[in-house]
């Protein structure tokens, strides 16, 4: 009967598994996955309940009734039910393997039923099972003795931890991330996982120190433990049924009996204490690496029970709290011992057990444990206090075991030091860039016309099937920028349908590499979303189908592992149609080992003229080197040895320092042959060009080591950054935002940052740093104590937290950052990234991190998604937060304690709803940027007095309509720049004046008018607006004079119904400043001007890009003579649309205009 009643639910639930397995899970029928979920809850009960089958008949008493209850014939009643249906789902597994249809359509067959009773006839057994639960430990806790040995009970807690992980990692029904209580019930479950976890690590630790038989009282006390957790985590399984959904007396009831569940309680405190106390038999260590294990999983429970105490902590002494932060920090030493070495374990082994003792003696203590919980004051309590005397002396004695196996020199937490800090930024250096200097975007190419002729030649007239063209070359030797030539070339363009580019780097994601791929031609912007979705081998068959029957160009950059090759080789079609990939590599050995791998093209290094030529360009721009510093500049070049970076680098220096002979000659002094050469080039050349910084810029360039290596860094973002840390001196008159620009524009002329692109109104958009620049700056700023950064859970869990860490870069798994318990109190800087750009982790519960940092300046956490809908009060703790960047893609309210943040400049919220900002918000004097993805709502007060927000600079996406009521708001933001509206349609009406806003330059504007006109439209705009993009306005063309008169307009787009169906006339002088024009699904029929033989149209524009224009029948005779247009773009057009642009392009090339570029993608 033992083993019949667990026989017949693990064959089905095997079964089912398989299947699932067998499937991607989209073609996994929701009630499969469902019933899983609940045969394997179920499993947990029937493995615990088969130990008691022989025992008394049970009592369960619910609403005063009480029930009788035989277990042997429950268990016998769950076998025949499970029995029933095993035949049938043995014999769909067998059709599953013959047919997948078969199970994707087999919700209209009569396997959909089977399913639906089969997880009703388990939902019926519920309430027994949880009263049985109930009875079993009620019963247990008046033993003594326990029915499960050591190794049952374990397998017992394993299967309940499995059941508490489906409740967290997504098993569960999505409704649980709409819940307002998922939050609060997902910290007891981690509680829960917490306490299983401890027992579990504990009960191996006391076997290993000697301890024959764990005593029955105590065993007898775990299977209580156990007992009652399964009961809640089986409660928990229930709770997205609609008698429990958003039921806040259920969420108390959970976290009532969530409390009352100790892992060590105060009645068997002394015999867990004396299993600890026990001395070590003198048997010798059978399996040192097993010991090693267990060693380190209970230090791991350890450091969790501490890290749950600190977070706690101001219900102790100060006194209190310093030593459990040194004990603290000693265990996650003796965690890092016990990962890293790997020889001479025994005696070690014996230390570390006899410290972990002691230090599990006092975290269990009830004493404290009281304290914590507020039942005790600590001074009252004389436990707490001889806690306090052991805690030192254990504090002691793991000081000394450090000294004794590394040496107090050797490990050592890093001392207070705050290198870098805000208060230097005043001191203010001559060798900044003055505006003349400032860069422009583009790279200087030198050197590669006859390196790029070769990679060309062999891309365009090589064989018909498929070859990879390696480029191959040191570091800092070229091998991206000549990539870039030739990938841009125009013959590159003509020949292949197809180009593609992805950055692989050192550590990549092979799912994000795809998502990278596939969007590199800028078509997929819009489908980022729907990418993210799909899975590695729908990415690959995805990537496979765009490629397949087109000639392609696909640039793999920085590839250090032949391994991502071999992965994504499926995905490459071999059509014989001379399609070509390029591996930008500094190994050689890649590029030997790559399938359809051609000869590599050894990158050389520059010439000494080519050297002399890059370093005088970027050095002096278009102007020639003054004669009397040629010879210099020739000796300078020449110690590079050919090296471009080597070069940009020095020439970066020179161009800030003073052009005199002396000055010169010293530099080149410093660049001795020896020290710029080989490895040593470019780290030589970084060094002198970082010493040449002033201090300032210094901490400007190192904060780059922050962000993940090749990362794309947004230029609004990174100066927004370097503000809230204090990098910017604040200057009387001036934008912080205008300093910071400044900062930027300086790096990049130095050539130490790089452009990725330009914003359409002139500055940076984004930039990065070369990889060697990188490390630099990652050994730079962990060497001056000025950032650390971690990676994975590696450096995670083994990171030794020094007491004052200025700032902590973050790039791991979610989990990682959650499971690793990092504890740093006085924290600046928390910046994390995920693993994998663009997907977050779900958290549902993070108010213990806004308990322990409460010292932080800047916080972004946009790598997790938070799963509540409103903001944490907690939040409010973060008192000196000037910083605060999130992602909780449910998230719609942020409480009016927010406003109690008075420090807070910049309020980042990637949400996909529309956010309520409370009335508070107007007191927050500060705040220079709101961003919120979607859009919020800020409350209109009638008060007369109404407070202003003075500081403002940008405001996206502001949720308001375009009438008096939202022209009163926005006078409440006088110096916002950059703006964002999403007009709430009421009635076909916009009447609203924003010529206040005088220092407004750019300005979004987007509706839901969609196929419907304004009939009334009473718009003025700023005179200083440089940049306006409309989006479903609906705008009569009748009213565009509106917006040609803008004198300093530079940037237009016109997107998505925009502007009616009605002709569109062009003003004489209008635009008189307008460089880019875009037309996006715009249903303009008729483009035309008012006086055809008039030239006073456009006088600026460079940039026309048409997309998704499927009506226009006529453009303006204009465009067929503007002398500064550059580049028409045609995305997605129809015919007609194409050959008036073949049109324009002719007459063009008639007056003279060689350089336009057509570009037509379809």
């Amino acid at each position: 009967m033992e083993m019949a009643s667990t026989c017949s639910i693990d064959r089905v639930l095997l079964v089912l598994e398989s299947l699932q397995n067998s499937f991607q899970d989209r073609y996994v029928p929701v009630d499969v996955r469902v019933a899983i979920k609940h045969m394997k809850f179920l499993k947990t009960f029937l493995m615990c309940a088969r130990k008691w089958s022989q025992s008394n008949d049970l009592y369960l008493e619910s609403d005063n009734v009480v029930k009788k209850v035989s277990l042997p014939s429950f268990l016998s009643c769950i076998e025949d039910t499970f029995h029933e249906y095993e035949e049938d789902i043995h014999s769909l597994s067998l059709r599953s393997e013959k047919d997948k249809q078969e199970i994707e359509n087999y919700t209209i067959g009569s396997y959909y039923s089977m399913f639906r009773k089969l997880v009703k006839q388990i939902k019926s057994l519920k309430q027994e099972i949880i009263q049985i639960y109930f009875a079993l430990a009620s019963s247990r806790s008046l033993q003594s003795n326990s029915c499960m040995t050591d190794d049952e009970l374990l397998e017992f807690i394993d299967l309940i931890l499995q059941n508490l992980a489906d409740l967290t990692n997504g098993c569960m029904d999505w409704k649980i991330s709409e819940s307002s209580i998922s939050a609060a019930l997902d910290a007891q479950v981690q509680a829960l996982e917490a306490k299983l976890t401890f027992l579990k690590s504990f009960i191996p630790f006391a076997n290993m120190r000697g301890t024959a038989d764990i005593p029955a009282l105590l065993l007898a006390h775990f299977e209580v433990v156990a007992l009652n957790a399964a009961r809640l985590s089986y409660m928990c399984s229930y709770w997205y049924d609609a008698e429990e959904m958003h039921n806040p007396q259920f969420y108390s009831m959970i976290y009532d009996q969530q409390q009352k569940i100790r892992a060590v309680d105060f009645h068997v405190y002394e015999i867990y204490k004396e299993v600890l106390r026990a001395t070590r038999s003198s048997k010798s260590l059978h399996d040192r690496m097993m010991d090693k294990q267990i060693l380190n999983n209970f230090n791991d429970s350890l450091i969790s029970c501490l890290w749950e105490l600190l977070c706690c902590s101001s219900s102790f002494v100060d006194s209190m709290k310093d030593e459990m932060r040194i004990l603290y920090a000693g265990l996650r030493f003796l965690r890092s011992i016990l990962r890293e070495r790997q020889q001479k374990m025994d005696e070690e082994n014996e230390k570390i057990g006899a410290l972990l003792c002691d230090a599990g003696i006092i975290i269990c203590s009830p004493s404290l444990n009281r304290v914590k919980e507020g039942e005790v004051s600590f001074s009252e309590s004389t436990e707490a206090l001889d806690c306090y005397d052991m805690l030192a002396n254990t504090n002691v004695h793991i000081k000394h075991f450090k000294e004794q196996i590394s040496g107090s020199s050797i490990i050592e937490s890093i001392p207070s030091f705050h290198g870098l800090r805000a208060p230097e930024v005043s001191k203010t250096s001559s060798r900044m860039l003055s505006k003349g200097k400032m860069p422009i975007a583009h790279e200087v190419m030198v050197g590669l016309d006859d390196e790029a002729a070769k990679v060309i030649e062999r891309l365009i007239w090589g064989p018909e099937q498929v070859e990879i063209v390696p480029i191959v070359g040191m570091a800092g030797l070229g091998k991206t920028t000549l990539a870039k030539k030739v990938y841009n070339d125009s013959s590159i363009t003509y020949n292949f349908q197809i180009r593609l580019w992805c950055t692989v780097s050192q550590e990549f994601n092979m799912k994000s590499l795809l998502i990278q791929i596939l969007c590199s031609n800028g078509k997929q912007s819009r489908m980022d979303e729907e990418l993210k979705n799909l899975n590695e081998h729908e990415l690959l068959h995805k990537l496979y189908q765009r490629l397949k029957t087109n000639r392609y160009l696909v640039v793999f950059d920085d590839v250090w592992d032949i391994k991502v090759w071999n992965e994504l080789r499926i995905s490459f079609p071999d059509d014989k149609k001379g399609s070509r990939i390029i591996f930008t590599s500094q190994s050689s050995n890649v590029a030997s080992q790559v399938e359809y791998g051609g000869k590599p093209h050894y990158l050389r290094p520059l010439s000494e003229k080519e050297s002399f030529e890059l370093l005088q360009k970027k050095v002096f721009g278009k102007e020639d080197c003054p004669q009397a510093l040629h010879g210099l500049g020739m000796e300078i070049a020449e110690k590079c040895r050919g090296l471009p970076l080597a070069l940009v680098v020095v020439a970066g220096v020179l161009a800030t320092i003073k052009h005199d002979i002396c000055v010169w000659e010293e530099f080149a002094e410093s660049l001795t042959s020896t020290t710029v050469s080989d490895a040593e080039q470019c780290k030589k050349s970084m060094e002198l060009s970082y010493e040449h910084l002033p201090y300032h810029l210094k901490a400007c360039l190192l904060y780059f080591a922050a962000f993940r290596e090749d990362e794309k860094i947004g230029a609004k973002k990174l100066m927004c950054l370097w503000i809230a840390e204090g990098f910017v001196e604040i200057i009387e008159g001036k934008r912080s935002e205008d300093i910071a620009e400044e900062y930027l524009m300086d790096l990049i002329g130095r050539n130490l940052v790089m452009v990725s692109e330009n914003r359409s109104i002139g500055g940076v958009k984004t930039c990065y740093i070369h990889d060697l620049i990188f490390e630099f700056c990652k050994g730079e700023a962990k060497e001056k104590k000025f950032l650390q950064v971690l990676r994975a859970y590696v450096e995670l869990s083994t990171f030794n937290e020094p007491p004052n860490l200025p700032r902590l870069s973050i790039c791991s798994r979610g989990r990682d950052f959650i499971e690793s318990k990092l504890f740093c109190p006085y924290l600046g800087t928390l910046l994390f990234f995920g693993a994998t750009p663009g997907y977050e982790f779900d958290l549902l519960n993070m108010s213990s991190l806004f308990c322990i940092y409460k010292h932080l300046n800047v916080l972004n956490l946009e790598g997790i998604n938070l799963r509540l809908k409103e903001l944490p009060t907690e939040v409010e703790s973060l008192l000196c937060l000037r910083y605060l960047a999130l992602t909780a893609r449910h998230m719609k309210f942020i409480p009016p304690s927010v406003a109690k943040l008075s420090h807070l400049e910049t309020f980042c919220l990637n949400s996909d709803a529309t956010v309520s900002l409370p009335d508070s918000i107007w007191n927050m004097k500060k705040f220079r940027h709101i961003r919120v993805s979607f859009d919020c709502i800020i409350p209109f007060s009638s008060n007369e007095n109404l407070s202003t927000l003075p500081n403002l600079d940008t405001l996206s996406t502001l949720r308001l309509c375009l009438d008096k009521e939202g022209e009163n708001i926005l006078r409440r933001i006088p110096n916002v720049r950059r703006l964002k509206i999403y007009n709430r349609v009421g009635q076909n009406t916009v009447c609203c004046n924003m010529s206040r806003l005088e220092c407004l330059e750019s300005l979004t504007l987007r509706s839901c008018i969609f196929f419907n006109l304004l009939e009334h439209v009473e718009l003025s705009f700023p005179m200083n607006l440089k940049k306006l993009c409309l989006e479903n306005l609906g705008l009569p063309c009748r009213k565009m004079s509106l917006i040609e008169q803008l004198p300093n307009l530079e940037v237009l787009k016109l997107r998505d119904q925009s502007t009616d169906r009605q002709n569109w006339e062009l003003m004489e002088g209008g635009f008189p400043k307008l460089r880019v024009l875009t037309l996006e699904f715009a249903n303009i029929v008729e483009w035309t001007e008012t006086d055809p033989d008039s030239d006073d149209y456009f006088p600026c524009l460079q940039q026309l890009k048409l997309q998704r224009i499927f009506n226009l029948g006529m453009m303006p005779a204009c465009l067929r003579s503007i002398s500064t247009l550059e580049t028409i773009e045609v995305s997605f057009c129809r015919g007609s649309v194409k050959f008036l642009v073949r049109e324009i392009e002719e007459a063009q090339k008639n007056y003279g205009n060689e350089n336009l570029k057509i570009i037509i993608i379809d």
